[in-house]
């Protein structure tokens, strides 16, 4: 500890030489561009930013894009409630912005009813959501709607009747997603669970040709938006570039649904928002962020639901809805992760108490397993992943409707922190036999769910961990990873790995994070049992 102090204080002094060194070079550069100091005026609000071509032709490239990254450029949240002056306060309406949904979300200014008098959202009465959400929708005067879903709490459900519900009314609505694989799912839903008849839905057809599993017609970009446009309501289906793009005239859509808006990048939704009046964000901020990362200055490049929770657990009530029982996760394990991520306000179904495995305790178990000199690999973790998943296999286990069956390889999900380890582990699993348990990283498993979960993370120690210790005990990869399990989540790692002390106030509130993972649970929280 005391070498790496040393360390840090001679890397801290190098810093400051340098920056010494560098200062009569900086000043001159200063002296040369005028412009430079116009901007930062403007920016503490001494006088009017010029107009934005004068602006671009006396400031370096890396400044505005230090200036758009604080929301004072184009295509920032100062941006869209219009030139000069200040960004507006959240809750604020620039007098000059344009009454968009887009530019409420940006914001992250409570949501609008058509009439002034409306004070709030909505609230449900008792478990249903859809007709809350619904109301809430219909409401909107150029605003949207944010639902937050944390695993297992029905999503998908919510978002197809709440479209069910407008379609009926004879709106229009627009479905958009990170992925093709991602609409369908939602359309799915749609026209199978919620009832809307199939001819009123369209999706756009993939790049690799039309989809096996397709429950509505497929359509290219031009006949996508000619279907949009016809009289009468319609659900229409694809990724952001075919609601961005002109071929679809602007506020054609009565709604559009974001679906995995916690993945959907905030300028994304800017560029989508101009197709409909309304916007119903659906997904959750603690999930892992958007697969895809584009190049989009701060604070754009978070995720849509990202930027409106702004670091807390759950999102504020003005903004919109939380989904508090998870119909996956046993009570006990539910509030862990409540704990963990969702500020405890995240409870269990009352079906999700009624499984259950023979001999095995609901909940966050931890497996401490003794190396050294581990980082992205570990023999030793998977060879105790091969005797924890084989302590699982074959024990009775009870599904929600009372039906009782062997637990079987497809029952359980291995999830590992790298590509290398999860070649270690399948490995070692076919050796002993189990080729069929699924292993794959916190990325790839996302989405999928599994009787039980065992978590291993490769690394010896702290100072071992590939990519940071950050990276390693993420509270979002932590809370992705364990909320895959149904009944228990198991954490394989090496005692050494929590000794470390971060260097970071968030690093450390990371860590006791974790640590708290797998304390003894609270009294765990169920809603009310079915009459």
């Amino acid at each position: 500890m005391r070498e790496d102090v040393r360390r840090r204080r001679a890397w801290l002094a190098h810093r400051r030489d340098d920056r010494r060194r560098r200062a009569p070079r900086d000043a001159g550069r200063r002296a040369r561009r005028p412009g430079r100091a116009r901007a930062a005026a403007a920016r503490r609000g001494d006088l009017r930013r010029p107009p934005a071509r004068a602006d671009t032709r006396t400031r370096s490239r890396d400044q505005a894009a230090r200036d758009r990254g604080r929301g004072g450029g184009a295509g920032g949240p100062r941006e869209l409630a219009g030139r000069g002056g200040a960004a507006p306060r959240r809750g604020e309406r620039h007098p000059a912005a344009p009454r968009t949904a887009t530019a409420s979300a940006a914001g992250r200014a409570p949501t609008t009813g058509e009439h002034d008098d409306e004070a709030g959202l909505p609230r449900p009465d008792g478990d249903d959501l859809v007709g809350p959400i619904a109301a809430a929708v219909e409401r909107l005067d150029d605003s949207y709607v944010a639902v937050q879903g944390p695993p297992g709490t029905g999503k998908t459900y919510v978002g197809s009747h709440v479209v069910a519900r407008l379609v009926r009314q004879g709106w229009k609505v627009g479905v958009v997603a990170q992925s093709h694989a991602a609409v369908e799912n939602m359309l799915r839903a749609v026209v199978g669970t919620a009832g809307v008849p199939a001819d009123l839905v369209a999706k756009k057809r993939a790049g690799d040709g039309p989809s096996p599993t397709a429950v509505c017609a497929e359509l290219d970009g031009a006949a996508l938006a000619a279907f949009a446009t016809e009289p009468g309501p319609r659900v229409v289906g694809g990724t952001a570039w075919d609601f961005a793009a002109g071929r679809l005239p602007e506020r054609t859509l009565d709604l559009l649904v974001v679906d995995e808006a916690g993945q959907f990048s905030l300028a994304s939704t800017i560029a989508v928002g101009r197709a409909a009046r309304r916007l119903l964000l659906l997904g959750d901020p603690q999930q892992l962020p958007q697969v895809s990362q584009g190049a989009h200055p701060e604070p754009v490049d978070r995720s849509a639901l990202g930027w409106l929770a702004d670091d807390h657990g759950v999102l504020v009530d003005s903004l919109g809805y939380f989904l508090p029982l998870s119909r996956r996760m046993h009570p006990h394990l539910a509030a862990a992760v409540s704990r963990l991520s969702y500020e405890d306000r995240l409870g269990a179904h009352p079906v999700a108490a009624a499984r259950h495995l023979d001999g095995v305790a609901p909940g966050i178990e931890q497996v401490l397993v003794e190396h050294t000199g581990n980082a992205v690999r570990s023999a030793e973790e998977a060879a105790e992943v091969v005797r924890q998943v084989e302590r699982f296999l074959g024990r009775a286990w009870t599904d929600e409707h009372g039906d009782v069956r062997p637990l079987g390889p497809r029952d359980v999900l291995v999830v590992a922190p790298y590509n290398a380890h999860v070649w270690e582990v399948r490995s070692a699993l076919a050796a002993a036999g189990h080729p069929d348990v699924e292993v794959g990283t916190v990325d790839g498993l996302q989405g999928r769910e599994a009787a039980v979960v065992v978590v291993t993370l490769a690394a010896s120690s702290g100072r071992d961990v590939s990519r940071g210790l950050g990276f390693l005990l993420s509270r979002q990869r932590v809370t992705v990873a364990v909320s895959r399990a149904r009944w228990a989540a198991v954490v394989v790692r090496a005692p050494g790995l929590t000794d470390h002390l971060p260097g970071t106030p968030r690093g450390l509130e990371e860590l006791g994070a974790f640590l708290g993972l797998c304390s003894p649970p609270t009294p765990a929280r169920t809603g009310p049992t079915p009459a």
